[in-house]
Formats: C-alpha cells, structure tokens, sequence
C-alpha cells in the first residue's frame, strides 16, 4: 500500500459517522509505531493516540493503538 492510498483509507475511515475512532492492531510494536505514524500523517493536529498492549498466557501479546480526531469546539467530552 501506498503512503497516499493509506492516507487516503484513514481519512474514509475516519469520515464514517460511526464510530469515529481507527484502530489499528498488530503483534510488533515498531511496526504499529509505523501504522500510527502514517494514520497521522492524513489526520488534522490535534488527533489522540491511545496505546494498549493485551497479554496472552501462552503466545505473544498484541499492540492495538486507537487513533481519534481532534473534537470539535464545543463537543461534549465522554
């Protein structure tokens, strides 16, 4: 995938009315930095990164990153 094509899937993702947040899941931490990184990049400032990590008894833990944009003046907070 291309850093266009990606920015250009984040930036759909995002316009959907429901939900508004993009998660992003994956088992290497580098490489979810990088997702994150190009999520980002199509994204206005002001967009949140919430980081969680899940451990499994057994296998590797994953790493799932949620990114929002920024609220709108005047939104009421959760």
């Amino acid at each position: 995938m291309t850093e266009g094509a990606a920015a250009s899937t984040v930036g759909a993702a995002m316009d959907r009315e429901e939900p508004s947040v993009l998660r992003i899941i994956d088992g290497d931490e580098r490489s979810l930095a990088r997702r994150v990184d190009l999520a980002l990049s199509g994204l206005p400032d002001g967009s949140r990164v919430d980081h969680f990590t899940y451990w499994y008894t057994g296998r590797p833990p994953l790493h799932e990153a949620t990114v929002s944009p920024p609220r709108a003046a005047g939104e009421a907070q959760e």
